[in-house]
């Protein structure tokens, strides 16, 4: 009798189960990094990025020093939104330091590519005329920095510049890209890509709601905006997080995660803003793993598990 009360029971609870908001029997997880159980923001922060070469230097002057005026703890709670062009800029900055053209002016003369001597010889500049073919270059390489930052009056044709005076005339940029490189180097874990074929492995950001993530998407967290949803879920290969104050949230019994979108119209807004205080990195959050479970042998016979269960109590 005993028995048959249990298997009725254990219907019950399937059959109710259909029915039941669940929150956390399937997203039960588990991350790499020891984070305790509660809530947590992870706010998106979106700035708008410049076309022009002289916005861009503003631009990365006022981030630079914004930066340097928060602490590092505020640093890490920045999840930085970057698109493609300013990704290529990043890219650039922590490869060499430069950005745009500037790194054609910049290289030895000697290393040029065939593109990069394609596009110094498309400048319309007079040369020293008795000089050598590098020297030519080393003077339209000037002639390009003196362009790129406004000084273009200082050019003399006549003289014959080195690469001296190039690592002088930028000697104050490069000043400041340094401390620049070392502030986002410290932003660097806590970006957040839009969507891109070629982001593979970091985090992700959809600005349109869909009701179906592929599955080729190999990116451990996608940020998703949404009106309906908030908190997050987790699916086959991605913890998927969802942007807004949805109504209808998700969590797990461990773990609430949410995220708002803060779009900026400069870096200095960072520091006018509440958006840091109640915000966490992502990075914390990257490394992640289902649940494990127990291992239960489906092929054991109902009647054998009842009976040890009998047995065990």
């Amino acid at each position: 009798m005993k028995k048959l009360l249990i298997l009725f029971s254990l219907i019950g609870l399937m059959g109710c189960s259909e029915f039941s908001h669940r929150k956390d029997t399937s997203q039960n997880i588990v991350f790499q990094n020891t984070i305790p159980n509660g809530e947590y923001n992870l706010n998106l922060i979106s700035i708008n990025y410049p076309k022009s070469y002289n916005e861009k230097t503003a631009f990365y002057k006022e981030l630079n020093e914004t930066l340097k005026n928060i602490n590092d703890a505020q640093k890490n709670a920045i999840n930085l939104l970057v698109n493609s062009d300013m990704e290529h800029d990043f890219s650039s900055l922590f490869n060499s330091g430069w950005i745009d053209n500037e790194i054609i002016g910049m290289k030895n003369a000697e290393d040029l590519t065939k593109s990069e001597l394609d596009f110094l010889n498309s400048l319309n500049v007079e040369t020293p005329e008795n000089a050598g073919g590098i020297q030519k270059i080393l003077n339209k390489q000037y002639y390009l920095l003196l362009k790129l930052t406004d000084n273009i009056d200082m050019y003399n044709a006549s003289y014959l510049y080195t690469e001296l005076d190039k690592n002088l005339l930028m000697e104050n940029i490069l000043m400041e890209r340094t401390s620049l490189i070392e502030n986002l180097k410290k932003l660097e874990k806590n970006f957040v890509y839009y969507k891109s074929s070629d982001i593979v492995a970091k985090p992700i950001f959809i600005d349109e709601y869909s009701s179906k993530i592929p599955e080729t998407l190999k990116n451990p967290i996608i940020f998703q905006n949404s009106k309906d949803f908030s908190g997050f879920k987790v699916l086959k290969n991605n913890l998927l997080i969802f942007v807004g104050d949805g109504k209808d949230t998700f969590s797990t019994e461990n773990y609430k995660l949410f995220s708002h979108f803060y779009n900026l119209k400069s870096p200095s807004e960072m520091k006018e803003n509440l958006i840091l205080s109640d915000s966490t990195g992502v990075s914390q959050f990257i490394n992640w793993k289902r649940k494990e479970w127990k291992n239960i042998n489906i092929k054991t016979p109902l009647e054998t598990k009842f009976s040890n269960w009998e047995a065990i109590n």
